[in-house]
């Protein structure tokens, strides 16, 4: 039977991160933010409220300040697991919007004398690149890459401990 050390037996101390990742992190974080405020300019510039399924980017935006603002105060526990249920509602609520703005788009094709005779392939094609109708359909990404990129903060710690 072999002894051990006490240096194999100790538990490692756990570093957080470099400044690096920190910075990183702050990056990801003012990007995060970046975003929130494009996407509430922008849907104020279109006056995005008129109908309530047109409230539910205001709701995502909010919800995105909130978790930022969660992330950037406090990076664990139940917070951080907060953080990241908001950040996967708002992906969902951004996929539902790029849905909804190429099915109000391909609406629109009914407008079009030629839309009969494209296939539905044609058309919802048409639809996605915004060639008949008025919605961006990628407009609510941005939304998720604001989301996406909270995730990603998430995942990069706040600050850099020390070893014991």
């Amino acid at each position: 039977m072999t002894s051990t050390s006490s240096r194999t037996t100790a538990r490692p101390s756990r570093r957080r991160g470099s400044a690096g990742t920190a910075m990183l992190r702050l990056g990801l974080l003012a990007l995060v933010a970046i975003g929130i405020v494009g996407a509430a300019l922008e849907l104020a510039f279109e006056r995005h409220w008129q109908t309530p399924p047109q409230l539910i980017p205001w709701v995502a935006i909010a919800l995105l300040a909130v978790a930022l603002l969660m992330l950037a105060l406090r990076d664990a526990g139940p917070a951080l697991t907060v953080v990241r249920v908001l950040a996967v509602i708002v992906l969902l609520a951004s996929a539902y919007g790029v849905l909804m703005h190429v099915v109000a788009n391909h609406g629109m094709g009914a407008m079009d004398p030629d839309w009969d005779s494209l296939s539905p392939l044609s058309q919802w094609w048409s639809a996605l690149t915004k060639s008949v109708g008025g919605a961006p359909p990628l407009a609510p990404g941005m939304l998720a890459q604001a989301a996406l990129l909270l995730l990603l903060a998430s995942v990069t710690p706040k600050r850099r401990e020390l070893p014991a």
